[in-house]
């Protein structure tokens, strides 16, 4: 179990280094852009359309952090209002809940994906170079199976620091 979690550090950490990588490169292309406008009365005709994509992809990987976390779903305010007693099973019901939904959800931008790739769909051009809406939205499915993920491991992560299963809380970070 202990090579699970560990596996789910380094997803996390690429997660977080992603987010903090995108965030600063649309800071930076954001003031490019301003720049080029108020100083050239001109501006990137490509940088827009990249700058929404990576916006996706920061919100979509951010998503995916927060289920790790376990602050993603408003249905942790039911649970928190509930008695003390119910807490553990309507976490889990939760959690569950979420993981079905997240399956759907993927298996839904998997085809909607599928058929991007068919159909050729172009998301915008960097110059001559087409970027694919494929590989510019492949991040909708990938997140969606993070959270998947990520709650199914925190689902267990719960029960061993609790104590449930026999492991200390030392031996999870």
């Amino acid at each position: 179990m202990r090579s699970v979690f560990q596996f789910e550090d380094y997803i996390v950490k690429a997660e977080k280094g992603l987010v903090v990588l995108l965030i600063f490169a649309m800071v930076g292309m954001s003031f490019t852009q301003v720049l080029l406008r108020l100083l050239l009365h001109s501006g990137i005709v490509w940088l827009d359309p990249l700058m929404r994509h990576m916006v996706v992809w920061a919100g979509l990987t951010g998503a995916a952090l927060a289920a790790r976390y376990g602050s993603h779903f408003a249905l942790e305010a039911f649970v928190k209002f509930a008695p003390r007693g119910l807490h553990r099973p309507l976490e889990i019901l939760a959690g569950l809940f979420t993981i079905a939904a997240s399956a759907l959800l993927f298996y839904a931008s998997y085809k909607f994906i599928r058929d991007e790739f068919a159909a050729g769909s172009v998301a915008f051009y960097i110059n001559r170079l087409a970027i694919s809406a494929g590989w510019s939205e492949i991040i909708i499915p990938a997140a969606f199976a993070l959270i998947a993920f990520h709650t199914l491991i925190g689902l267990f992560r719960e029960r061993i620091v609790s104590g449930e299963l026999g492991l200390g809380s030392a031996e999870i970070k």
